[in-house]
């Protein structure tokens, strides 16, 4: 079905994208929903059950959340600050948004204009429309917060390089940002090397990670650097159609990048070409964050996660050959260019090559956006930089629900690089930072992460679909009067972690693994066994 589905919405293409024309479909009355829908699966010649099924996935594709004038932010940096309860009581009616991206201001509000469009985002106490992101270079290099010079040039230096485009990428050691680290020169050979005339570069926007908001910034105040790294991956790999999935609550982002794509189109045509940008605006959905979701996503598809292989690399979208990555991935390629690959393997360590963007919520003393060379140390920005925290704090989750939980006294035996992250037990992921207040039960936290996690999985796989729902069960049942069986507690772990088709499954136990390791003695009246971690 699936085939047959990509096949129809391949006929449609990104200008009548069939996953735009359904979020068009949600109208105020469940009736006016209902014949609208009937009316897109006649035109995409599609079951009425296909369309109203994939809708039903997505948060924002429903008549409720289109009636929701003001959604309240609950994404976990406002959870744990309390910020989220003290607006919700002012707004009892207000609707849900998981992270709107500004965790370094508190919780806040996203208004929804008349035409169903999200605009802007307001401080809940003080009522400011777009709080200035606080953003701080520690790298002199500044790859990435840099203002820049000149929009022309930046694509002009890869047309005029479009040869050197792939050695530089290899000789640069460029890993992927969104988490993963994987070598991006090996996706863009592969997606150059797979046959086919027709062949896409999509870039991951839908930062999804709540405590992040490095995208937010790249896509609003660097837009043509993350475009300008598309335009390169496109040249390289023999694209010549670019997609950037932004996700619905960043509205603010999708303004500027389309601006940002005006601006490209009237560059010289010997530049802008037949190169062309398309914005997929995504509607509320966690999972679309892994790759092959976002692709069916943007298909129109449900946003199911596939089996691999094949890759994307080979079988991406519409069955193509697709190079994916996320935005401060793509954002780095224009510099490699300018400055050359060996200059940026020169920064960093290793095997963590260049800089990193660090999300720092509310919690910290001087909170805000901060790049940083890899293999900075952790305490040096925690503690001098970002000068501490404003309250008692016993962890910091860093890089997401599926990232990890670290404790405040291993903060020392850190620097921000993928390999000293993993040689402690942690992952360093997207590196948003979210501090976890003494005050803050580690069980509510865990609970927290679970039901989450069971909320957006995609349910394609048994492991994760029934997994997180128990997990989410167990831990809301453990009480000291009845404390959850450790060893039950641990095998569930084992099945998503080795049983999930994808990260949100799979990654759930490294975030427990650290709560049950480094809060032993908080979590032990809820565990009835003594061992609970291996």
């Amino acid at each position: 079905m699936s085939k047959n589905i990509r096949i129809l919405s391949h006929r449609q293409g990104l200008q009548n994208n069939l996953f735009h024309a359904l979020g068009a479909t949600i109208q105020p009355s469940a009736e006016e929903t209902g014949t609208a829908m009937r009316v897109l699966a006649e035109q995409a010649r599609l079951s009425g059950a296909v369309i109203k099924g994939t809708a039903s996935f997505y948060d924002f594709l429903n008549e409720q959340s289109q009636s929701e004038r003001t959604l309240v932010c609950h994404g976990t940096a406002c959870l744990v600050n309390g910020s989220t309860a003290e607006v919700m009581a002012r707004h009892p009616a207000a609707g849900k948004a998981m992270c709107c991206g500004y965790c370094y201001q508190g919780a806040g509000l996203l208004q929804r204009q008349a035409d169903g469009t999200l605009d802007g985002f307001h401080q809940a106490e003080a009522g400011l429309l777009q709080p200035e992101m606080p953003v701080c270079s520690l790298s002199g290099s500044a790859i990435l917060t840099s203002p820049v010079d000149s929009v022309e040039q930046l694509y002009r230096i890869a047309l005029q390089r479009t040869e050197q485009i792939l050695p530089e990428l290899q000789q640069s050691q460029l890993r992927g940002r969104g988490g993963a680290g994987f070598g991006f020169a090996i996706k863009c050979q592969a997606t150059a090397a797979a046959e086919g005339d027709e062949k896409y570069i999509v870039c991951n926007a839908d930062e999804g990670d709540p405590g992040a908001f490095s995208d937010r910034y790249l896509l609003e105040q660097q837009a043509h650097k993350v475009m300008a790294g598309m335009y390169a991956a496109g040249l390289a790999a023999g694209a010549k159609t670019a997609v950037l999935y932004i996700r619905h609550e960043y509205p603010e982002a999708i303004r500027r990048v389309q601006a940002a794509i005006d601006e490209f189109t009237a560059l010289p045509p010997q530049i802008s070409g037949d190169f062309r940008f398309y914005i997929v605006e995504g509607a509320g959905s966690y999972v679309c964050g892994e790759e092959t979701a976002l692709l069916s996503s943007i298909e129109g598809q449900r946003p199911e996660v596939r089996v691999r292989p094949p890759y994307p690399a080979t079988h991406g979208l519409w069955g193509k050959p697709t190079l994916l990555s996320n935005v401060e991935t793509f954002a780095n390629i224009p510099w490699i260019l300018h400055r050359g690959g060996k200059a940026f393997a020169a920064i960093g360590t290793a095997a963590s090559k260049g800089t990193k963007l660090i999300s720092l919520d509310s919690q910290f003393v001087r909170p805000g956006l901060y790049e940083v060379d890899f293999g900075h140390s952790f305490a040096d920005l925690i503690y001098r930089q970002a000068g501490g925290f404003n309250t008692e704090v016993k962890a910091l989750q860093v890089g997401g629900p599926l990232g990890s939980i670290v404790p405040q006294a291993a903060i020392d035996a850190l620097s921000i690089d993928f390999e000293s992250f993993q040689k402690h037990g942690f992952a360093l992921g997207h590196a948003g930072i979210i501090a976890i207040p003494e005050r803050f039960p580690m069980l509510d936290f865990m609970r927290h992460i679970f039901e989450y996690m069971a909320d957006e999985s995609c349910g394609k796989c048994t492991p994760c679909r029934l997994g997180t729902a128990k997990g989410s069960h167990m831990l809301q049942q453990a009480s000291p009067e009845q404390p959850l069986d450790g060893a039950l507690f641990e095998e569930l772990l084992d099945i998503l972690e080795t049983g999930s088709l994808c990260a949100l499954g799979g990654g759930i136990p490294l975030p427990m693994r650290n709560a049950l390791t480094h809060f032993r003695e908080e979590l032990s009246p809820y565990f009835s066994a003594k061992e609970v971690v291996r």
